[in-house]
């Protein structure tokens, strides 16, 4: 096949915000008074959408409140917040090659923005939760991220480190890697995915 734009998850792929997140999360739980949620809870959730946040961590609450009480504390837990080895050296080498890229995302695309800014990993598109009506593991930020760059669904490849990636790319007729996920391809790491553009892999 010929790759004409990669996908790519953000948390756990792009960027190491696992310790960020759980206390962000965290932090909201105390905000809204309700009890404190577990490592093993949150990394059981971690990568789903924020509508799923609410009916498992905060009942009662809506997503709006719950999405600008993450906004209101990130910035206290953002240096936490690291790129994943090769992130950048990936994006520009596929760049380097001709190849757009565009960073999908359950988070809020605010919230996503500042993140990768803060170090240095920058796509040609972002696509977050709050762009689309439905987030992964629908299809929706997928379909948006092909039409901003200009290509079709079927000519694209997903990079995903959850079932969540993996259900949406099917869901949009992409091809899919997944990082530490069984996929079309599965790979142990980012600089795999220039492999699979190059049709090495």
């Amino acid at each position: 096949m010929s790759i004409t734009a990669v996908l790519l998850d953000m948390d756990g792929v792009l960027l190491d915000s696992f310790e960020a997140w759980c206390a962000v999360m965290n932090a909201t739980a105390v905000h809204f008074g309700l009890p404190p949620i577990s490592r093993d809870a949150f990394g059981q959730a971690f990568g789903q959408s924020n509508e799923a946040d609410v009916e498992r961590f905060y009942p009662g609450q809506t997503v709006e409140s719950v999405e600008a009480q993450y906004a209101a504390c990130f910035d206290e837990y953002a240096a936490a917040v690291t790129a994943m080895p090769d992130a950048a050296w990936l994006l520009e080498a596929l760049d380097g090659r001709g190849i757009p890229t565009a960073v999908v995302t359950n988070t809020p695309s605010v919230i996503a923005r500042a993140m990768l800014e803060a170090v240095g990993v920058i796509p040609h598109a972002l696509v977050g939760s709050s762009d689309v009506p439905m987030p992964k593991p629908a299809p929706d930020m997928l379909f948006r991220a092909c039409h901003v760059l200009g290509t079709e669904p079927w000519d694209v490849l997903m990079v995903g480190d959850s079932l969540f990636d993996k259900q949406a790319a099917a869901a949009a007729g992409c091809s899919f890697a997944g990082l530490g996920v069984a996929g079309n391809f599965t790979i142990s790491g980012l600089r795999e995915v220039l492999g699979i553009v190059d049709g090495t892999a």
